[in-house]
């Protein structure tokens, strides 16, 4: 087990700059690919932004969230958790991807394969600044205004980047496996996002059994997102949520180990399982 985790960091901390090089291509490729280029980093988000807000805000007319005392616009409110996930559900979804689509590379030089899975955060890492932008602006219309505990935030990216680089590890092989692993990942983010609540308060579920309750707030997402509204709208600072903390630590580091063994098992056996 140390071993492999020992040769996963190796790879990872030795390659950096590939890592960068090989993100930053796929960046600059996919703004090839279209003629308006960057300016679909922030209109694709903000447009998925405003259908959410439409449905959930107009059409189902949700009222503004009151948490800890503190009452938000739902729009805000939802944005505050929305910023999240679409940073993290391509970073799973096209991490689980992220070996069998350089199947060329693999085949026709020796490359660190563990790296990869850590190419598509860092791709998926510039989107989020982008939307990160178009966030504070809003922010800044609405009347909700930066302060110190907004650095806070960097926390928080740093545990998305951590959970996505660990689960994209497994899902990687284990679509190198299985190419159904891809379409049931897919299939299971569809479900995460109405489970967690990103669209919908969590003290919605107080009719229900207190353990539906400690399994939502053990979702290492919901962790993420709850932090991210903290930054930004009720300040209770990082250690207010020890629980839901711990059970993200200790889901994250047991998915990053069993990705690294599966990294380590495997590395000379990706070219027989194309």
């Amino acid at each position: 087990m140390f071993k492999s985790i020992k040769y996963v960091l190796h790879e990872n901390v030795t390659n950096l700059f590939r890592i960068y090089s090989i993100a930053k291509y796929e960046l600059l490729a996919d703004m090839r690919d279209s003629k308006l280029g960057l300016f679909w980093n922030f209109a694709h988000p903000l447009i998925q932004v405003l259908t959410y807000w439409f449905a959930f805000g107009i059409v189902f007319n949700r009222k503004a969230v009151t948490s800890y005392g503190v009452t938000i616009p739902y729009i805000f409110w939802m944005m505050g958790g929305m910023v999240v996930w679409f940073f993290i559900s391509p970073c799973i979804t096209n991490g689980c991807n992220a070996v069998f689509s350089k199947v060329n590379v693999i085949t026709k030089m020796k490359f660190p394969v563990s790296i990869l899975p850590a190419t598509v955060v860092l791709k998926e890492l510039f989107n989020h600044f982008c939307l990160l932008v178009i966030l504070f602006c809003i922010f800044l219309i609405g009347g909700i205004y930066p302060n110190i505990h907004w650095f806070g935030i960097f926390y928080y990216m740093l545990c998305a980047i951590i959970f996505a680089i660990s689960l994209s590890m497994t899902t990687s092989v284990l679509n190198m496996l299985a190419r159904d692993t891809r379409k049931l990942v897919l299939a299971c983010m569809r479900l995460l996002l109405y489970l967690t609540p990103i669209l919908w308060d969590i003290k919605q579920l107080k009719h229900m059994p207190a353990v539906v309750g400690y399994i939502m707030k053990a979702n290492p997402i919901y962790y993420v997102v709850q932090g991210y509204r903290d930054c930004f709208f009720y300040h209770k600072g990082i250690l207010f949520y020890h629980n839901s903390m711990i059970a993200f630590w200790i889901i994250t580091i047991i998915l990053f180990v069993f990705g690294s063994c599966m990294m380590y098992k495997f590395k000379h056996k990706f070219i027989d399982l194309i």
